[in-house]
């Protein structure tokens, strides 16, 4: 958990402000909250889950509350433990038997470019990112 994931936490606890503060410390003194350990193994999870593509892992993990610099970093470190690959992971993500269209839909939400999608389902024309 992020260090803002766990201050919002303890803000819809009810905490005051002081006391939000001080439960932080205390986590970071005792080594039980560290953004850059646990974007790391955020990080890793999800390149080892697959199926997003670089720009939407970053997205991901700033959405969890770690600063941008950091997921970087973290994301940076996974993909070149675990030789992520972004074709290898977009082909991972499409689904045997599924419409070609259901498939690019899939890969282009999760970030994926429009030309590994036309590339990785040929036939499937008229589809962009966001589309």
């Amino acid at each position: 958990m992020s260090t803002a994931a766990l201050r919002e936490a303890l803000r819809r606890a009810g905490l005051s402000e002081p006391e939000v503060e001080a439960e932080l410390e205390a986590a970071v003194r005792l080594g039980a909250l560290d953004d850059r350990r646990s974007a790391r193994a955020r990080a890793r999870a999800l390149v080892l889950r697959g199926g997003w593509a670089r720009e939407a892992m970053i997205a991901r993990l700033v959405q969890q509350g770690y600063p941008p610099a950091v997921a970087e970093e973290a994301l940076a470190e996974a993909i070149r433990d675990e030789g992520w690959d972004a074709r290898a992971a977009a082909a991972r993500a499409i689904v045997k038997g599924e419409p070609p269209r259901r498939s690019a839909r899939r890969l282009l939400a999760r970030g994926f470019a429009s030309a590994l999608v036309q590339e990785l389902l040929p036939g499937v024309e008229g589809m962009e990112e966001g589309g």
